[in-house]
């Protein structure tokens, strides 16, 4: 007798899941926290960099106007630290002379540097240059609490996530093999009884097989005989009572009890291939169903074939073998094949899933901005579910509406816009199934349909939008409504919708450094950096088009006498409002940046210098009328000294077009300031070797 087969997958999967499981909580606790670490502290190392090239710009303003003199503008250092050290960021700051010795009096260092976590702060250099001169560098450095702090915070949630992760790892897992030994180990129990009972029915069939040589009694099974052109039983053994409960005259007795007794379903089958077997002589082998006297079916195997006797009459005879518990062995063998298959349908459709998954992430990876977010989106979601329809919901800046960002699909059109408190999944802050049952959401898809899925966008705990969705795959999902976990199709788009909330805000935060690094915190302006690149590429687009362009430079008169008289509060203020005054008084296209300081450059495409020089008077005389309060104070009346020149008339290069320009706005402050001055235009032969230098090749 064969052993009986003993499965045990659970301790095979545990002591390999073991080491996985733990590898994956490791990796996780620290990779991310390390990354970040490593990530943001050379970050913080750009930013400081970025200080220190500041510094160094500034500080090489004090030497141009102070030449020898500028080591002891410490007043001006003063002015500098102060206005980093508002920041919260910078805490040290060190200035270093030609030979790498400190400078004793330009030094600064908060409280914070003292501090032990700012034992080894990210510091950036930048060198001081003027005339190709080395005159010293500059060292700042700034806190690293905030990111310590962040990164102890991260390490936190990692450890937890890693835990998790490794206990979903190690226990989901074991369950499903757990469950997958006991069907695999009732399986085998069950083949196992089948091939006990096949044997005996093997064996049986033996039996009958002698038994039909002496036509005993005994025989297992029921042999009998019809008349096939009568339709009716001319012998039956007494086996078929008792497996039919049916008596022996009464099979024989039936017209139609050969064919009557059959089920239904098998009857029409049955009854053609005995038609078969008259016809052709060829014996034949069924399994069918034949109704017992209480009507129940029962399977048998009817061995039967067309024999002639003496007297040259065709009989039928055959032997019918009870064959239920064979039938019933294979249909749950055949079901146990159909749920294997389903169960593998269903995970290689969730390995699909993940790599749609994959691949979503990184398309969004690659956007460049919110459209393109939002299309790749809507033809992701329409390859992962059989979308009749869906749109994408972005909260406005108010966080008070709901705002259409795309949306697709052949049912009636979204709703541009609607209230956030009309939204019954973000009152719920989880998805919501709009059932038949359920009452519907006012101004949203639920209003005209009954099968629609809303989930909340939801990015490092900010609600982002909305993701609204009608699917076949998603219908019916009352359990969310009741508080039921989620099912596998409903996960999937919650998984969506975070992937998608969290490439937005990546993509909003891009957008916002961007405009950070091109902007003057004080004013709005463009900063000096912007308005370097937009010189040059002005001047590349007048030689490419033989076009002109004006540059004005405005320098506010008498500015330290604001700080000194009303503080550098009132100062701050009447650079703000001057950035407003000149941000409404340029045009669309012009580009007006903050140069430092008090300083103001606005850059006028395609303007000559005379018309230059008339919007220069007009700035002029506007913000003469103008008046500037601060908390209630007046600040006096405000003038502006205005230097301008012009590409090519005044110089063909950036450096030379800044000279010119600076050397007209010293003119009109050396003439009593309040005045606009147009550069001199320059000598021919300077003009010619200017032309001649800037037509260099690589020039």
């Amino acid at each position: 007798m064969k052993q009986p087969v003993t499965i045990n997958l659970e301790h095979f999967f545990a002591k390999r899941l073991y080491p996985l499981a733990l590898g994956i909580s490791l990796l996780i606790s620290l990779l991310f926290p390390v990354t970040f670490y490593l990530v943001e502290y050379q970050g913080l190392k750009r930013s400081a960099t970025l200080y220190a090239q500041n510094t160094a710009e500034q500080l090489k303003g004090v030497i141009i106007e102070t030449r020898a003199l500028w080591k002891y503008q410490i007043y001006r250092f003063a002015e500098l630290t102060r206005d980093l050290s508002n920041d919260k960021e910078v805490i040290l700051i060190r200035v270093f002379d030609e030979r790498g010795a400190p400078i004793s009096n330009y030094h600064f260092a908060s409280e914070a540097a003292s501090s032990w976590w700012n034992r080894h702060p990210p510091e950036g250099t930048a060198p001081i240059i003027f005339n190709n001169r080395h005159l010293g560098r500059v060292s700042i450095g700034v806190s690293q609490q905030r990111l310590l702090l962040e990164t102890a915070a991260l390490f936190a949630v990692s450890v937890a996530t890693g835990l998790l992760l490794g206990s979903l790892t190690y226990f989901f897992p074991l369950n499903v093999v757990r469950k997958l030994e006991a069907e695999l180990q009732d399986l085998f129990d069950r083949l196992r009884k089948a091939g006990r009972d096949s044997d005996q029915l093997r064996q049986a069939a033996q039996a009958s097989e002698r038994r039909l040589r002496e036509l005993i009694e005994g025989l297992d099974a029921i042999v009998w005989e019809a008349d096939p052109g009568e339709g009716r039983f001319t012998f039956v053994s007494h086996q078929g009572e008792e497996l039919f409960r049916i008596g022996v005259e009464q099979w024989l007795a039936g017209d139609d009890f050969f064919a009557g007794q059959i089920a239904p379903a098998d009857r029409e089958r049955v009854v053609a291939a005995y038609r078969q077997t008259c016809r052709t002589g060829a014996s034949r082998q069924l399994e069918y169903r034949r109704l017992a006297a209480d009507g129940s079916p029962v399977w048998i195997q009817d061995n039967l074939r067309l024999v002639t006797d003496d007297q040259q009459k065709c009989q039928l005879r055959g032997v019918m073998v009870d064959i239920s518990t064979k039938r019933t062995a294979d249909e749950a063998l055949r079901q146990a094949n159909t749920e294997l298959t389903h169960s593998i349908d269903a995970l290689e459709r969730r390995n699909r899933e993940i790599s749609h998954l994959h691949e979503l992430g990184e398309m969004l990876q690659l956007c460049r901005n919110l459209d393109e977010a939002y299309h790749i989106v809507s033809i992701a979601v329409r390859n992962l579910f059989r979308t009749e329809a869906g749109a994408i919901y972005m909260l406005n800046d108010a966080g008070r509406r709901y705002e259409l960002a795309i949306d697709w699909g052949k049912q009636p059109s979204h709703p541009t816009a609607f209230p956030v408190e009309t939204c019954r999944a973000r009152r719920r802050d989880e998805p919501f199934a709009a059932e038949p049952a359920q009452p519907r959401c006012s101004n949203t898809n639920c209003s005209f349909s009954r099968d629609y899925v809303c989930i909340p966008m939801v990015a490092q705990g900010d609600t982002m939008g909305l993701l609204n969705l009608k699917s076949p795959d998603l219908h019916g999902h009352s359990e969310l409504n009741s508080g039921a976990g989620h099912s596998p199709d409903l996960q999937l788009a919650v998984t969506v919708a975070e992937h998608v909330a969290l490439a937005i805000a990546n993509l909003k935060l891009r957008e916002t450094l961007r405009d950070q690094s091109i902007h003057d915190a004080l004013t709005g302006l463009f900063n000096r950096r912007f308005m370097e690149e937009a010189l040059a590429r002005e001047i590349s687009v007048a030689q490419r088009r033989g076009s002109a362009f004006s540059l004005i430079m405005i320098d506010l008169d008498h500015f330290k006498r604001v700080n000194d008289t009303f503080g550098h509060d009132a100062g701050d203020t009447l650079l703000r409002e001057f950035g407003i005054f000149l941000l409404s008084n340029v045009r669309e296209y012009d580009i007006a940046c903050r140069y430092g300081g008090e300083e103001f450059i606005c850059i006028l495409p395609e303007t000559l210098p005379e018309h230059a020089e008339e919007r220069a008077e007009e700035l002029r005389d506007r913000i003469a009328a103008r008046r500037f309060e601060h908390l209630g104070r007046a600040l006096g009346r405000v003038t502006m000294s205005i230097g301008v020149a012009a590409y090519p008339h005044h110089g063909s290069t950036k450096d030379r077009l800044f000279k010119a320009v600076d050397e007209a706005l010293y003119r009109a402050k050396e003439d009593g300031r309040d005045r606009v001055c147009l550069a001199k235009t320059p000598p021919a032969s300077a003009a010619g070797s200017e032309g001649a230098t800037s037509a260099m090749p690589g020039t």
